[in-house]
């Protein structure tokens, strides 16, 4: 993200990852052709791996249909890696969508489809498997 607004909701992504415990890397566009096209790498022991794309969008509240249709080509992207690689069952690709009026939702993106992760307030100390930003 390069716009001097995208750059404060990249942060803003990271530093939310940091709080649950992950590390975080931010792939420069163009990094790795091989990647699908992420913003943030996030890891946490004991091998989980996130590959986080981050769209913004207007006022509207983003559900699984609105990413179908503002998203195809990273989803496509997204489910291509996924499919080519199913030994790393510890992987998920995400799509976190930041508006102004909802902050970040998050969605895994699966095989065939798309689920929304529940938010976790950001002071909870406890982290479950399926997640989401506050």
């Amino acid at each position: 993200m390069t716009s001097r607004r995208g750059t404060l909701v990249e942060a803003g992504a990271r530093e939310l990852l940091q709080i649950h415990g992950y590390t975080v890397r931010v792939i420069p566009p163009g990094f790795n052709k091989r990647l699908p096209p992420v913003h943030l790498i996030a890891t946490r022991p004991p091998g989980e791996t996130l590959f986080i794309r981050i769209q913004k969008l207007s006022h509207r509240s983003p559900t699984a249909e609105s990413i179908e249709r503002h998203c195809p080509n990273d989803l496509t992207q997204f489910r291509k890696y996924i499919s080519n690689h199913p030994e790393e069952a510890e992987l998920r690709c995400e799509i976190w969508i930041y508006t102004l009026t909802h902050g970040f939702r998050c969605f895994e993106i699966l095989a065939d489809s798309i689920r929304e992760i529940p938010k976790l307030a950001p002071h909870s100390p406890e982290v479950p498997r399926a997640r989401g930003a506050a």
